[in-house]
């Protein structure tokens, strides 16, 4: 009976034991050092500006108007590129277009290859070699300026170009300093359209524009590909679109409801089908200029609240090479409008949960994003951990794919940070979205945390005083 009495104590005491460090692990302890937290956060309006591949995209060759800007628009005639048949300036392209100093500086461009340039004296576009090789285009004097169309059916034309954009999309490739390529090539400004009716060589067939389109997809590796009209090979190749219209309200609605309804752009003998791509944005970026004809003042005036209306409508990331920059006009209307445009990523809210069986601590965070699109390039988010110092002792990719965070949604990410008891003497948490060119953290986060040389710092703990910033939920 005493020998029962005595196993049962023992038994009693045992089972106390394990509660009792069950209740020191999971709760005493992580009280006692505050090392648990519940924190909510806030968007702040005054951050997450001038991030990267996103706002204005002004000329590339105009250091001072390019200086604060993250994007800068480059415009390649053939007859630049490719002045000898095989002959590619590179040299001329990196000196006209500063590329080195905007590399140095962070910067990512947008680029356009065009054939048909339309301006005050007559000229080609096209190099002079293959205008010997070809010469059936038509030089022309039309309310858009002067020019020479080729005609783009014509079988040398087109293997030429095949060539010549392969080679352009080698040089590019050798990094991913050109984010987006708006295919240009067709039609004037390469906008792929024709005054045909006024005697200009029509545009090719979709048969040729398909070859044209693919001679793209397959040189650009590094580069997101936008086209001008939501053409069937545009939508199909899961290309973005760009409107280079922008601001003007009666052919910026014309556009949006291609997208919305399809239809077809009219050829003498044919046609160019438009595909129906209302949400195209949610998967590929969307760009364009403001419209040359309009009045910025104007646009940016009076007619502020339509300007955002119609940009908002669109979902643009970036607007270039015409922008209010070039312009006099109210610095804070020009502001609002870079402001809207792409990706605004934040954290709402994170728990932090200690597991002293599993020697680690869970790190779970809401994230949001109050901007006109997703980012479309698969920057990897990281987070970093800090010791009492600030020296950093521990960092891991957060399972996050921010291409696919659009506007109005939520995305949650865990995180398993290995717990050391350096950590009881204070630790921080910081959070970085890094750049495949810099190879560094370059994107502000929109809410109200500390920002320094690319990470966001979310979260600190000190040992004696508990949490040094956040607040608590």
């Amino acid at each position: 009976m005493a020998d029962r009495l005595k196993r049962k104590l023992i038994a009693a005491a045992v089972i106390f034991l394990i509660l009792f460090v069950a209740l020191a692990l999971f709760v005493i302890i992580p009280r006692m050092y505050h090392l648990s937290a519940s924190i909510d956060f806030q968007e702040d309006p005054e951050a997450g500006h001038k991030n990267p591949l996103t706002g204005y995209a002004p000329w590339g060759d105009d250091e001072e108007l390019a200086e604060e800007s993250r994007l800068v628009y480059m415009d390649v005639t053939w007859a630049e590129w490719e002045p000898r048949e095989g002959e590619y300036d590179r040299k001329g392209l990196e000196e006209r277009y500063h590329i080195s100093r905007w590399k140095e500086e962070g910067k990512h461009a947008v680029l356009r290859f065009v054939c048909d340039k339309p301006g005050e004296e007559e000229h080609m576009d096209i190099p002079n070699w293959l205008y010997e090789q070809t010469g059936d285009g038509v030089f022309y004097d039309l309310d858009y300026g002067k020019g020479y169309a080729p005609d783009y059916e014509n079988e040398t034309f087109l293997a030429a170009h095949e060539r010549a954009l392969r080679a352009l999309g080698d040089y590019c490739n050798q990094d991913t300093f050109v984010a987006y390529v708006e295919l240009g090539s067709l039609g004037h400004w390469g906008e792929w359209h024709t005054q045909h009716e006024n005697g200009v060589p029509p545009m090719p067939d979709a048969e040729i524009c398909w070859e044209y389109a693919n001679h793209y997809a397959d040189s650009f590796y590094n580069a997101r590909l936008l086209m001008r009209r939501n053409y069937i090979m545009a939508i199909d190749g899961n290309m973005g679109l760009y409107n280079d219209m922008t601001g003007d309200e009666e052919d910026t609605l014309e556009w949006l409801q291609w997208q919305e309804k399809g239809g077809a752009y009219a050829l003498p003998n044919g046609e160019i089908p438009y595909k129906e791509a209302p949400e195209q944005w949610k998967m590929a970026p969307i760009g364009g200029e403001f419209t040359p004809s309009g009045s910025m003042e104007e646009m940016l005036g009076n007619g502020f609240a339509k300007t955002m209306e119609l940009i908002e409508a669109s979902h643009m990331s970036f607007i270039g090479p015409n922008t209010p920059l070039e312009y006099e006009v109210d610095p804070a209307a020009a502001k609002a409008v870079e402001d809207s445009l792409g990706y605004r990523y934040w954290i709402s809210h994170m728990d932090v949960d200690m597991d002293y069986a599993g020697n680690e601590f869970q790190v779970k965070l809401t994230w949001e994003n109050s901007g006109s699109a997703p980012i479309y390039f698969p920057w990897m988010p990281m987070m970093y951990v800090y010791d009492e110092t600030g020296k950093l002792k521990y960092w891991e990719e957060i399972p996050l794919d921010l291409t696919e965070l659009i506007p109005g949604e939520q995305m949650q990410s865990v995180n398993h940070i290995p717990f050391n008891d350096m950590f009881r003497e204070g630790y921080a948490i910081g959070v970085g979205i890094s750049d495949p060119l810099t190879e560094e953290p370059e994107i502000e986060l929109c809410m109200n945390k500390q920002y320094k040389n690319g990470i966001n710092m979310i979260y600190s703990y000190d040992g004696t005083r508990g949490m040094t910033f956040g607040e608590e939920a």
